[in-house]
């Protein structure tokens, strides 16, 4: 069980944040650079208002709030497992 929502929250973590992104490249803002390599995917995530058009934060901040809740809900799964190691 613990493996399945390990797996659950781990998956619909990264999607999230990768949907996050991908609204926030879809919103950007003409007078910004453009998206390249260079780019820090933290900073875009972490202050989107800097990067993308208002009408879309709100979606923007929700997918990467609740994709850093989902992996986070992944780290404490392996924290629980590591601390409740059996045979201890």
């Amino acid at each position: 069980m613990r493996l399945a929502i390990f797996l659950v929250s781990l998956f619909l973590g990264i999607a999230c944040l990768l949907a996050g992104l991908f609204f926030t490249r879809q919103a950007w803002l003409p007078d910004i650079e453009p998206f390249d390599r260079s780019s820090s995917l933290f900073h875009i995530a972490l202050h989107p208002e800097r990067f993308a058009r208002p009408g879309q934060l709100q979606i923007i901040r929700c997918l990467n709030l609740a994709g850093a809740a989902l992996i986070l809900c992944a780290v404490s799964v392996v924290v629980y497992d590591i601390v409740n190691i059996p045979g201890r």
